[in-house]
C-alpha cells in the first residue's frame, strides 16, 4: 500500500506540473472515507465493474461506461471486481478553464457531469483511442503540447456529444431536478467554507428556502442541510487524515470555522467524536 500511496503522490505531483495525467489502472482500492478532487475526472472502463458513490449517490459502472466528474465533487470507491481495468483522465482547472477560452462552444460538459453512458463497441473504441493520443501528447516535451492537448480534447468534446445523441441523451433533455441538484452541488463546492446555511443556497438557485428544502429531500431522501454538513464533513475528514503536519487550528481556519471551538463542536456532532480523537483513530 506504501508504494500504491507513493506512486500516487508521484502521479499528482507530475499532474501539477504538466496539467493534464492519464492513469491507467487495474483496480482501485476502495477507500475508508469519500473524498474530493480538485480536478475534472473522466473515467473510461474497459473490463469489470466499480461501484461507488458521487455525491453521496451510489453508482455502478460496468465495462464500456464512461464518465465525467467534476472539480470539488464527492468521490467514495466502495468495492471494484477482480477484472476492474479502467482509465482515467485528470484534468486541473487551469488547463480546463483554458479548454473553455480556446473552444467555447464545445465545453457544455456541464450537462454531462455526474452521468454514467453506456458506450456501444464502436464508441467505446472511438473513446478510448482519444485519451490514447492524449496519454501520449501529456507525457511528451514539445513547445505546442497544450495546443494540440486542446485540440485532441476537443475532438474528444466532440465525438461525446455525438455519442449522447446517438443514444438517446440530449443536455436539454436532462430533468429540471436533475440540474437543480448538480447546481446545488457545485454551489456547495464552491461556498461552503464560507456558507453552511440552506437558505443561502436556496436562494442563490432562486427558490425559497422550503420550496428548495422539500424537492432535496424528496430527491435524495435526506435534507440540503445533511448534504452540505456531509460536504463539510468529507473535507474536514479528509484534512484531518491526510495533511497531518496541518494543526486543528490551521484545519478549522481552512474550512472556515471562527474558531477550533466551533470547528470541534460541527466535527463531533457530525462524527460523534472530536477532530483530535479523529485524528488519533478514537473511533
Amino acid at each position: 500500500m506504501k508504494s500504491n500511496t507513493h506512486y500516487f503522490d508521484e502521479f499528482i505531483r507530475v499532474l501539477e506540473a504538466k496539467d493534464v495525467a492519464v492513469l491507467e489502472t487495474a483496480g482501485l482500492p476502495p477507500y475508508k472515507e469519500p473524498v474530493t478532487s480538485p480536478y475534472v475526472i473522466i473515467f473510461l472502463n474497459h473490463s469489470g465493474w466499480i461501484r461507488c458513490e458521487f455525491d453521496f449517490e451510489e453508482k455502478i459502472m460496468g465495462a464500456h461506461d464512461f464518465f465525467l466528474m467534476s472539480p470539488g465533487h464527492a468521490l467514495h470507491i466502495l468495492e471494484t471486481s477482480e477484472d476492474h481495468r479502467a482509465t482515467l483522465m485528470f484534468i486541473t482547472r487551469r488547463f480546463y478553464s483554458l479548454l473553455a477560452e480556446m473552444f467555447p462552444n464545445s465545453y457544455k460538459y456541464v450537462h454531462y457531469y455526474q452521468t454514467v453512458f453506456q458506450l456501444t463497441d464502436k464508441q467505446y473504441e472511438g473513446i478510448k483511442s482519444c485519451m490514447h493520443q492524449i496519454k501520449i501528447l501529456s507525457e511528451i516535451d514539445h513547445p505546442y503540447r497544450n495546443q494540440l492537448l486542446a485540440s485532441q480534447m476537443d475532438i474528444m468534446a466532440h465525438l461525446t456529444e455525438v455519442y449522447c445523441t446517438e443514444n438517446g441523451f440530449a443536455p436539454d433533455e436532462k430533468g429540471g431536478v436533475e440540474q437543480l441538484m448538480l447546481q446545488f452541488n457545485n454551489l456547495i463546492a464552491e461556498n461552503y467554507t464560507k456558507h453552511r446555511e440552506v437558505k443561502f443556497y436556496a436562494e442563490k438557485l432562486c427558490l425559497s428556502p422550503k420550496y428548495f428544502g422539500t424537492v432535496v429531500n424528496q430527491t435524495l431522501g435526506y435534507s440540503a442541510g445533511e448534504l452540505i454538513s456531509r460536504y463539510v464533513m468529507v473535507q474536514a475528514r479528509h484534512l484531518l487524515h491526510q495533511h497531518r503536519k496541518f494543526s486543528i487550528q490551521q484545519i478549522s481556519d481552512k474550512l472556515g470555522f471562527p474558531d477550533q471551538t466551533a470547528f470541534a463542536r460541527y466535527f463531533k456532532k457530525h462524527a460523534g467524536v472530536t477532530p483530535l480523537e479523529y485524528r488519533e483513530g478514537k473511533m
